[in-house]
């Protein structure tokens, strides 16, 4: 479908009245297979690791395979590549430019670009929209040269792509291990922050986009190329505001249908909304009318850049579920009642055990205190072979699709619980593997060395077995709940 004149869009905020401008996944995948790529606004200073400097380290780092083409009039190289003075005299032709110059200086750029038959421009640059009257009117500005010059503009006000399996990447810092995942982002600082996190829980991305102001590809616009890229097996959004609301639905609606799809909106309440006006100039628009947006479109809506990792996490671990109906099996009677109310309170069952599983429970799990309902608590789960058993016979009975098993708190008294830890961890895992339930691991921890080191231990083990791991239930109910809902969602 055509690319829209500078004359359709509305500038900040929902447009109205906006022609259709979805592209098939063709249309965008240049951007992401750059052979050249040339950086704008380069450092003088070889030490400087912020701005454009940091954008060069992040290409060496990743060992971009492609010609880099830093410049700069004032220096004639850096970190071992020539410089230029100016885009004109570069030896060919950049497939992509990051803009790292003031704002005042980038009509000219783009004019640059065009005689240079550019295609790509990621716009760092800031002080556009997002700051005022004069800066939306250079913004449209903007847009309006790249629109006559051939060029799509990713920004302004953003960091632009991570896209590890081609060495593409904006911070030395991110993984150069490329995964299933895909995101975009309004934020270029969430952008780095979500994926970092993401990445210390093993989790890793197809592609992300750090997109600002959308003054020209749009959140609809990136949506619509992860819902058809085959690299991207579920999508994240941190989005402050959209450019055209109708267009957006359909396109999420679209996106929900063949993957999991969970929404982080950004100025959800009157003062986050102010914040978004001056950090990319959206408006936000109100929470109700987002809810309604997410349950209509079949989106998952979290509120948390660590439920939106918890979210990447359930769905690339856990089984498939059959249903929200969950057993659970703890350490400790209080314990047990707060996780039976934080998978309520998350949409999700906690039955009682019918009379006959209770009763085959009762006959290896008889020692005093023992709870053989559901939840499951008793001295007797500190036995990995019994533990064992319990988890089968659970499974076994049908009477749950999901277990979540909450291992005791991380060296209350090491080093016996580290001890007894992985022993239940590994009983835990070998388990899994024959039973039909889906099954989730909570590691209670502290903030001590000792205590977030076991669950770092703990983190790598589920993820060698690709288990999911929670710090808290009401953090895996939470998820398994969005989980179960994104499934509903889907065309089978």
């Amino acid at each position: 479908m055509p690319r829209p004149s500078p004359e359709t869009q509305q500038g900040i905020g929902p447009a109205k009245n906006q022609v259709e401008v979805g592209m098939a996944n063709s249309d965008l995948e240049f951007l992401f297979h750059p052979k050249s790529i040339a950086i704008v606004g380069t450092p003088s200073d070889p030490s400087a690791n912020q701005g454009a400097g940091v954008f060069l380290d992040a290409l060496l780092e990743f060992d971009y395979k492609g010609h880099i083409y830093p410049v700069n009039p004032k220096i004639s190289e850096i970190r071992g590549l020539r410089a230029y003075p100016d885009l004109m005299s570069l030896p060919q032709t950049p497939d992509h430019v990051i803009c790292c110059i003031p704002a005042s200086l980038v009509p000219q750029l783009i004019k640059d670009c065009a005689s240079r038959g550019v295609k790509a421009m990621a716009m760092y640059t800031a002080g556009f929209s997002e700051a005022g009257e004069e800066g939306r009117k250079l913004e449209q500005e903007l847009v309006r040269l790249a629109y006559q010059g051939g060029i799509r503009l990713i920004g302004p006000n953003c960091m632009g792509i991570y896209c590890p399996s081609t060495c593409l990447s904006y911070n030395p810092l991110l993984s150069r291990e490329a995964g299933s995942v895909g995101l975009l982002c309004q934020s270029g600082g969430v952008s780095l922050g979500l994926s970092i996190m993401a990445n210390f829980a093993g989790i890793y991305f197809s592609k992300v986009i750090s997109y600002g102001n959308a003054a020209d590809l749009n959140e609809s616009d990136f949506m619509e190329y992860l819902a058809q890229d085959n690299e991207t097996k579920l999508i994240g959004a941190y989005i402050e505001g959209v450019r055209d609301g109708q267009r957006f639905i359909e396109t999420l609606t679209r996106a929900a249908k063949v993957k999991p799809v969970a929404i982080l909106k950004g100025g959800r309440t009157k003062a986050g909304a102010k914040a978004t006006a001056s950090h990319t100039g959206s408006l936000a628009g109100d929470e109700e009318k987002w809810s309604a947006v997410c349950r209509q479109a079949g989106a998952v809506q979290v509120y948390s850049s660590e439920e939106m990792v918890d979210f990447f996490e359930i769905c690339l671990h856990m089984k498939p579920l059959k249903g929200q109906r969950v057993g659970i099996i703890a350490w400790g009677g209080g314990p047990s009642v707060l996780a039976t109310d934080d998978c309520e309170s998350a949409g999700l069952v906690v039955p009682a055990f019918s009379a006959a599983l209770c009763q085959e429970m009762r006959s290896f799990m008889f020692e005093p205190g023992s709870s053989v309902s559901n939840p499951v608590d008793s001295p007797v789960l500190a036995n990995p072979s019994l533990l064992s058993r319990a988890i089968k016979t659970v499974a076994d009975s049908r009477e749950v699709d999901v277990l979540i098993m909450r291992l005791p708190f991380a060296v209350a008294r090491p080093p016996f619980d580290l001890e007894v830890t992985v022993a239940t961890l590994e009983a835990i895992i070998e388990t899994s593997k024959s039973i039909d339930a889906a099954v989730a691991v909570v590691q209670p921890h502290g903030d001590t060395p000792e205590s977030s080191g076991q669950f770092l231990g703990v983190q790598q083990r589920c993820a060698e077995a690709n288990l999911s791991l929670f710090s808290t239930t009401r953090r895996a109910a939470q998820a398994i709940g969005r989980f179960a809902q994104s499934i509903s969602y889907l065309e089978h």
